[in-house]
């Protein structure tokens, strides 16, 4: 049964939980600091548009757009055009709102994604989450 209904399946569902761990990670961020004081975080959807994260600080006028990616291979450019894409899809605060990015993914991302990228753009691996969301921290 495992073999033939569960597993050709599981990397989805995984997926979802993973997102779920994602939302947890940036309101912990959030507590300690390591991320902007966000007041709202969770998933958006507009229509066929959707990001697994997004996060907003309404008194400041920024928000935060973020991807969580369970896949077998490393992220790349292709997600980060996709997500910057999402941004314009956002109907939140002013047109000049401030916007950050984030990537979360289970393998790690492309050699060089990171140097390609400005400052409004944030990579986490597995290893960060681990770090953040260990018990005791």
């Amino acid at each position: 049964m495992f073999d033939g209904t569960i597993e050709p399946d599981l990397p989805s569902h995984v997926a979802t939980t993973f997102e779920d761990v994602c939302i947890e990670a940036v309101w912990v961020g959030v507590r300690r600091g390591e991320f902007d004081p966000y007041s709202q975080v969770g998933r958006w959807w507009h229509g066929r548009d959707d990001a697994d994260v997004v996060a907003l600080a309404p008194n400041d006028d920024w928000s935060l757009l973020a991807e969580c990616k369970w896949t077998a291979e490393p992220v790349g450019h292709a997600l980060v055009d996709d997500l910057r894409a999402k941004a314009d899809s956002v109907r939140w605060g002013p047109d000049d709102r401030a916007e950050r990015f984030t990537l979360f993914s289970k393998r790690g991302f492309v050699d060089g994604l990171e140097a390609d990228l400005d400052g409004e753009w944030s990579l986490y691996d597995m290893d960060y989450l681990e770090a953040l969301l260990a018990p005791g921290q």
